[in-house]
């Protein structure tokens, strides 16, 4: 009888510690969430290591780009703790994680930007002359009205950082960054990115895509003009 109890609690004993072990669908799960990933990224681990207590090291590649994490047990279950990045350095996994986050802001923002241009140039395309604005607006303005329902169902008002988008339309847009001799036509869409303060930078009419920028050097405003971006993150750059 006695044999059989401990043979029993071998069997239990060794469940427990094959149940703490990290397996490859765990750490999978882990790393996506732990970075945010889409449906749209490819991850497959490639190996694990055990470095100590609680502290595993996992091979994966990411779009088919080889990376290393480090997985940390905690008392509420594993967590992404660091990655390391193409120069061999271990950085906190939270650093990439917020860098997406920004990322997807960008995206979103000149998603809406777009939006309100198009809406913006359907409008003077039926009307000959655009909505009144000259920066801010809400609901209750002339803007918003103008456009909604007509052309939009609802006219985005902040963007992704809580900050507010600014629209200008025909003289109004005259001493925007540096712009002068705008047509009564003409119309600006401005978010001022994710500090919320506007850029000192100036549009240059002879170089408008001098504007651009590379997303790694940080966020900057987002300027549209007549539906074409004068200002935001160059095309396959920094993505």
């Amino acid at each position: 009888m006695k044999s059989r109890f401990f043979v029993i609690l071998l069997g239990v004993i060794f469940l427990i510690s094959c149940s703490s072990k990290l397996s490859t669908s765990s750490a999978s799960s882990i790393i996506k969430s732990g970075l945010k990933l889409s449906e749209k990224d490819k991850l497959e681990i490639l190996g694990t290591s055990e470095e100590s207590k609680g502290l595993v090291l996992v091979k994966f590649s990411l779009n088919e780009k080889a990376l290393n994490a480090k997985l940390r047990k905690y008392d509420q279950g594993w967590q992404l703790e660091e990655i390391q990045n193409e120069l061999g350095l271990w950085i906190p996994a939270t650093t990439i994680t917020n860098a997406q986050d920004d990322s997807t802001k960008i995206r979103t923002a000149m998603k809406e930007i777009s939006t309100i241009s198009t809406a913006l140039a359907d409008y003077i395309t039926d009307k000959a002359m655009p909505p009144v604005a000259s920066g801010v607006y809400d609901e209750t303005g002339q803007l918003y009205k103008s456009l909604c329902p007509s052309y939009l169902k609802t006219l985005p008002i902040k963007d992704p950082w809580g900050n507010n988008y600014l629209v200008y339309c025909g003289k109004e847009i005259d001493g925007q960054y540096g712009i002068t001799g705008s047509a009564s036509d003409d119309f600006l869409v401005v978010s001022y990115g994710k500090d919320g303060v506007r850029d000192t930078w100036l549009y240059n009419t002879s170089d408008p895509a001098s504007g651009l920028y590379n997303e790694n050097n940080g966020i900057s405003d987002l300027v549209n003009l007549n539906g074409s971006f004068i200002r935001g993150p160059r095309a396959g750059v920094g993505n």
